[in-house]
């Protein structure tokens, strides 16, 4: 990976490296059993979409996520803090794949790590 931009979204290759990675995340979450049937269903054109625009977001990419706040959409899915872990793990196995240094890989699971409780819905969301 690039160590010439502070920016961690450009040292991943940009808006091309990002999407590789988004697409090759989801090829692995898919072969996951235990992670494979949260998506049966799931349009997944719109969501690798989706998923760049929230990824390149939280790696300080040009990209502002506008989609469904996270809470509403993952509510009621049965989602837990062991598959955000697997999910995670399959992000970072992508990254990997592309590059990445095991700090820029810490650093992707961290910004992550930020957005599991709204994820898993453990977040209070009351204040």
């Amino acid at each position: 990976m690039s160590e010439q931009s502070d920016r961690l979204f450009e040292r991943l290759g940009g808006a091309e490296g990002v999407q590789v990675i988004i697409n090759e995340m989801y090829d692995r979450v898919l072969r996951d059993d235990t992670l494979a049937p949260f998506f049966t269903g799931v349009p997944m054109e719109r969501l690798r979409r989706m998923q760049y625009q929230f990824i390149a977001s939280a790696l300080d990419g040009p990209v502002e996520y506008t989609g469904a706040e996270l809470n509403a959409i993952h509510r009621g899915r049965g989602i837990t803090a062991k598959h955000f872990a697997k999910f995670c793990g399959h992000f970072a196995d992508a990254v990997e794949a592309r590059g990445a240094s095991k700090e820029e890989i810490d650093q992707c699971l961290g910004r992550l790590a930020t957005y599991k409780d709204k994820i898993t819905g453990e977040a209070n969301v009351d204040g």
